[in-house]
């Protein structure tokens, strides 16, 4: 089976991360990564060929498009700037799909999402149904919950018309017991294609025990070890300070050891304020990413973070407990972990908590007084049964 999987990452590296767990679970096959956002440093597998477009990503409040340097440095693009990107990106994509042929154009969050690159995903969508890739079925890649939309209706006519239009299936990467489509797109039942629930994405611990990557880490058994982390660190930078200045507070009564991963997309600006507020401080270790986090997270006594779809399904892969801070842009964080904290795998942080006092307090009441693991039965085995679904898709065409 030969897979072309889309992917752009805007503003984190969630979506790209969830993609790439896909993309490792198709091991086997032909697969290629074609991406668009801000590169990131990282090891692909061996079977995944990637291609990567001129890079693109939103602002905060996702109204512009703007480059992204290494340093985390934004520039919103000039007209004439933008222009000249899409058209290279457009030309990349449609020429790298006549030339491979692909069974499968995976396709992630499109049209749910990502309407900003309708310009070099409808012309593809429209040379497909001109028959341009004639063993090519168009299959959609969503997450669990959608943003809200200021235009609710004309969005949902819009998903409506292009779905029906030129794809063959929906993927949703959820588990029912904890959230469905619906619950953010009501008319799920006008879309005429299939639609499946793969469980929930994430890696799971491998190669390594715990008790390993605390002795990597010179972590004492006994040692209470409590892990940071921000996702791509592109917004709410101060969090991971908050916990810096509360961990500091806490050592004095209860030594323990702090790993804090900024992210690769915080501003060096916010990365050297961490720095410098952790180098006194010898418990504390910053980095800027952990390529082996879920292993990290299993090691973990306690985690701090946001609420983003990777983190929390990764605290539920091993059981780790939770305090999370949910990204107040839009729904999405807070709806899945509201859902899963009634589960007992997590608890939700607000503002007020996020004063060191508080925050100290919190994480002593943890260390103190460990949450039971949580019982959450939550099927994480969405990567494996989406590549069954894809097969079985394939199957079904050659046998029609």
């Amino acid at each position: 089976m030969r897979i072309v999987h889309y992917c752009q990452h805007v503003l984190g590296m969630g979506h790209f991360f969830r993609s790439l767990e896909i993309d490792k679970a198709l091991e086997g096959h032909d697969v290629t990564l074609i991406t668009g956002g801000t590169p990131l440093s990282i090891t692909y597998p061996p079977h995944v060929q990637v291609i990567e477009l001129p890079s693109l990503s939103m602002d905060e409040e996702f109204g512009a498009f703007i480059r992204t340097d290494k340093d985390g440095t934004k520039y919103v693009l000039t007209e004439h700037e933008l222009d000249a990107i899409k058209a290279q990106r457009t030309t990349i994509l449609t020429e790298s799909l006549k030339a491979l042929q692909p069974d499968i154009f995976l396709v992630e969050l499109f049209p749910f999402g990502r309407k900003q690159f309708s310009f070099e995903l409808m012309p593809v969508l429209e040379l497909s149904k001109q028959n341009a890739f004639p063993n090519m079925k168009t299959v959609c890649s969503v997450r669990d919950i959608l943003v809200e939309k200021t235009k609710q209706q004309e969005f949902e006519e819009r998903v409506l018309s292009i779905l029906n239009t030129y794809f063959a299936a929906v993927l949703v990467h959820t588990d029912p017991k904890v959230i469905t489509l619906d619950a953010t797109f009501p008319r799920i039942n006008d879309i005429k294609i299939p639609i499946y629930n793969t469980g929930y994405i994430t890696p799971l611990p491998h190669n390594i025990s715990p008790k390993a990557v605390r002795e990597s880490l010179s972590i004492a058994p006994d040692t209470p070890f409590i892990l940071g982390s921000i996702g791509s660190g592109s917004v709410h930078p101060e969090i991971m300070e908050q916990l810096a200045a509360a961990s500091i507070q806490l050592n004095n009564s209860t030594p323990h050891k702090l790993l804090i991963s900024t992210g690769p997309f915080m501003r060096q600006d916010s990365q050297v304020r961490i720095q410098q507020l952790c180098d006194p401080h010898p418990h504390i270790t910053v980095t800027d990413f952990i390529p082996d986090f879920i292993n990290h997270l299993s090691a973990a006594d306690i985690s701090l973070s946001m609420a983003g779809y990777n983190t929390t399904m990764n605290l539920l892969a091993v059981n780790t407990y939770g305090l999370v801070y949910p990204f107040d842009q839009n729904r999405e964080q807070r709806m899945r972990s509201t859902s899963l904290e009634q589960l007992g795998a997590l608890k939700i942080l607000e503002q007020e908590d996020m004063q060191s006092d508080h925050l100290c307090n919190l994480l002593t009441q943890h260390i103190n007084t460990p949450a039971p693991p949580p019982n959450h039965q939550v099927d994480l085995q969405g990567a494996a049964e989406s590549v069954r679904i894809l097969e079985q898709l394939l199957s079904h065409k050659a046998a029609g």
